[in-house]
């Protein structure tokens, strides 16, 4: 069952901000290990191909959910500050859009999204594409999504700047992520720090 939470930090397995204070490249008294996977061929182009992207992600983010336990559960919020989810009534995200209508949220609600691994893995293409297409305008981001594990320190953020990151506290997490298969073609930048 797919939930709705106002209250984020109560929620999360982490403390948010010195998540926060770490994405803002401050100092933490926590080591978090972070990665970003790019394609070269969409993060160095201007004109290449969101379909393309959405491709080559999608399949990404469905492999990373899938390094965790499926029974597990995933909390949706917003990168840094809790916006409204959909700030316009543009004819985009369609499945997103519909879940929020079928449940009577508000296209305001600034809160997160609980999804179970099966729910999540439904709502995929819009979660990876909903940075890049909510502002219905080329060029023009949303908030990045992180997608956080319920009870583990994992996030796989969402970047509106096509591409996606994975951050940990957990070292072994990180290296497991890491030697992967699937992150095999991709160009692998590190966050400094590691």
């Amino acid at each position: 069952m797919i939930e709705f939470q106002r209250n984020i930090e109560k929620i999360l397995p982490y403390n948010r901000k010195g998540y926060m204070s770490y994405q803002s490249g401050s100092r933490t008294s926590v080591k978090w290990y972070g990665v970003s996977f790019q394609v070269a061929e969409i993060t160095d182009q201007e004109d290449a191909s969101f379909q393309q992207y959405l491709e080559i992600y999608e399949a990404l983010f469905r492999d990373l959910i899938s390094e965790f336990d499926s029974d597990s559960s995933w909390i949706v919020t917003h990168d840094f500050k809790n916006l409204p989810w959909f700030p316009n009534e543009y004819d985009n995200l369609p499945d997103l859009r519909a879940l929020f209508k079928q449940n009577n949220i508000l296209n305001t609600f600034t809160g997160a999204v609980i999804f179970s691994v099966p729910e999540l893995i439904g709502y995929s293409e819009d979660l990876v594409s909903y940075p890049y297409v909510l502002p219905g305008r080329k060029g023009m981001f949303y908030r990045d999504l992180d997608i956080s594990h319920s009870q583990l320190p994992a996030i796989i953020r969402i970047s509106g700047h096509l591409n996606i990151d994975f951050i940990s506290t957990e070292q072994q997490i990180f290296r497991k992520i890491m030697q992967a298969n699937f992150v095999k073609g991709f160009v692998v930048k590190e966050y400094r720090g590691n």
